[in-house]
């Protein structure tokens, strides 16, 4: 009888660990599906088998589980009997949903759970201890599944895990605990009621201290795998003949000021002599040798085609770009950078330029290598990482095209040039992503610093400075103040190479101008006030309005934290920001349904050029 009585309240201790875990369970899934509904009806769509939204579901159907498994183990005939109901018709009209909106792998979820409780009530004696061990292993690969946007998600199920995995322990040791010390005398057994009780609690907390933790830095993540090869765009018949024209000078997107000599330069013939012509976009033919220099190109830009043509007739092409500008234009930059728009109005760069031109710096030379490296890849150099062979893949042969996507890319899921989101910027100046999410304490101070380079680590922190002003020196970063706004394109770019949304928005303008791109086809802009999930209202968000040749609608494009970049069909679906979780810093996803891309967007957008009206939305791809 004692036993008994002993092996009841083992149960009924199980039961309420299973309950306040299934409790924290179906908190969790409901809070997260508030943030996630946009999502459903879209999995796979950012890197997951199923939707958010899905996945918050799933984790509430698991909560309810864990608690059948407690009204099993405590037990309890009508709660059985009232949570198998409930169970039964959450998952049936769940699964009808699901199956609406074409979310097979969340529908196969729910049938296994479906077996596995069927599976275990058949061995009666021992479901509970089976529901609960798993319902808290298979939680954690669900909620990582489910809550992508944070890079430890799984740990939000610790809680519920923890304490399911204890009940399933206490349910199969049960029999055995009378052998315990201190319990199998009468006289001992109350201090060792206290002894154990203390020690079970104690073995709850170190498990969620030591799941809770987080190793991971809040700085720069790693670059992607080699790209692949990229193929000449020829036709077959022209690959076979041998004949192959190729421009050795000028490259492409390449700009000169008006009365400077242009020299052209082609490959010779390998076999035979050939005939070479060279026709310009703008006038005409420029010359028939296979090099020549000339000063007399009009002002714009030119689409220069090499036709190179042997004995047998045979015939091939090559292509490039150049632009003839004021020689006023990037003027008084010495040496004079070898790529820059032909439409701005900078003539100079940090610290001499109107504050525009040093946001947007586009004049400046020493953010000339990023645009090389990007008319390399678009001429069928392989680069690595991805950013390369997906700018050849989509952009369909034309190489401005290939350019802007390549630069886009590369700030964005790349991270070629530009690592991490700079928390340390917003905890300098006080903003809400390190005060609300972090502590209060934090404001006003330049923490997170680690896991970015050496000159982020020397910064200081003077909030009342802003912006190009509070950026003083290239070489001591201490007279630096990392505060909020943008700060000179080639000191983020090459010097701290990492930012805020701010920053990234810049960084991406001044590279596509620099790159070909005109004042009416690369723009950054803003959105106003959103909402954060678990912080509040944020005072704003920086990103980009992009053209891409061929097109009639402009995309937004956002790459802040290396997030999502650009998204051809639609908005961005993501971008990433270093905020703190459980207490320590942490990468953030944030979804396009909380930034409001479209019905938050600016009614002004701006490039060095200065200030334009934004198009209209329906203007921009995904805002109609």
């Amino acid at each position: 009888m004692l036993a008994d009585d002993k092996n009841s309240m083992t149960r009924k201790i199980s039961a309420l660990a299973g309950l306040f875990a299934g409790i924290a369970a179906i908190a969790v899934g409901c809070i997260f599906l508030i943030f996630a509904l946009p999502s459903l009806g879209r999995p796979g769509e950012f890197d997951y088998v199923f939707s958010q939204a899905a996945g918050g579901f799933l984790i509430i159907q698991l909560g309810l589980l864990g608690i059948f498994a407690a009204a099993l183990a405590w037990p309890s005939s009508r709660a059985e009997r009232g949570l198998l109901l409930l169970g039964s018709l959450f998952s049936l009209c769940i699964f009808a949903v699901l199956a609406v909106y074409r979310e097979w792998t969340a529908c196969a979820i729910i049938i296994v759970i479906a077996a596995i409780t069927w599976a275990a009530l058949r061995s009666r004696e021992d479901a509970a201890a089976i529901l609960f061990l798993f319902a808290g292993l298979f939680g954690f690969p669900l909620a990582q599944a489910a809550i992508t946007l944070l890079p430890y998600g799984w740990k939000t199920w610790s809680i519920s895990g923890v304490l399911f995995l204890f009940g399933a322990m206490l349910l199969s040791f049960s029999g055995h605990l009378h052998r315990l010390p201190l319990l199998s005398s009468k006289s001992s057994r109350r201090w060792g009621y206290i002894l154990y009780s203390l020690l079970c609690l104690a073995l709850i907390v170190l498990a969620l201290s030591a799941l809770v933790y987080l190793p991971g830095p809040a700085g720069p993540g790693t670059t992607g795998a080699l790209a692949k090869s990229v193929m000449d765009n020829r036709p077959d018949n022209e690959l076979d003949n041998n004949l192959r024209a190729t421009i050795l000078s000028p490259g492409d997107a390449r700009t000169f000021p008006s009365g400077e000599s242009v020299i052209f330069s082609a490959a010779s013939c390998e076999k035979g002599p050939c005939s070479f012509q060279w026709r310009s976009s703008r006038d005409g033919i420029i010359g028939r040798n296979e090099s020549f220099q000339t000063e007399n190109l009009s002002l714009g830009w030119h689409n220069i085609t090499l036709a190179v043509t042997n004995s047998s007739g045979s015939s091939d092409r090559a292509f490039v770009e150049i632009g003839i500008a004021e020689p006023w234009v990037c003027g008084q930059v010495d040496p004079r950078p070898k790529y820059y728009p032909l439409d701005t109005p900078c003539r100079d760069i940090w610290p001499d330029a109107p504050e525009r031109c040093q946001e947007i710096e586009v004049c400046h030379p020493d953010l000339d290598w990023i645009v090389a490296e990007a008319v390399d890849c678009c001429d069928g150099t392989p680069l690595p990482g991805s950013a390369c062979s997906d700018a050849c893949n989509r952009s369909g042969g034309d190489r401005k095209k290939c350019r802007g996507i390549f630069i886009i890319n590369s700030f964005g899921p790349d991270a070629r040039y530009m690592k991490g989101y700079a928390l340390f910027k917003t905890c300098c100046s006080g903003y809400p992503e390190c005060t609300r999410m972090c502590s209060s304490s934090l404001a006003g101070t330049c923490t997170f610093m680690d896991g970015y380079n050496e000159n982020v680590s020397k910064l200081s922190c003077r909030p009342e400075e802003w912006g190009v002003s509070a950026w003083h020196s290239d070489t001591n970063m201490s007279e630096n103040s990392a505060v909020l706004g943008i700060f000179p394109t080639h000191a983020t770019v090459n010097i701290l190479q990492t930012g805020v949304c701010s920053d990234y928005s810049a960084a991406l303008t001044t590279m596509l101008r620099k790159a070909g791109y005109n004042k009416s086809e690369a723009f950054s802009t803003t959105s106003s006030a959103f909402d954060l999930p678990l912080v509040g209202d944020h005072p704003g968000h920086a990103y980009n309005l992009v053209l891409l040749p061929g097109d009639t609608k402009y995309h937004i494009v956002d790459t802040t934290g290396n997030g999502d970049g650009i998204n051809l069909g639609g908005v961005p679906g993501y971008f990433r920001f270093t905020g703190c979780f459980l207490g320590m810093p942490s990468q953030t996803r944030i979804m396009d349904w909380w930034m409001g891309y479209c019905n938050k967007i600016s009614p002004q957008s701006y490039n060095d050029d200065g200030y334009a009206r934004t198009p209209e939305k329906d203007k921009i791809c995904g805002c109609t």
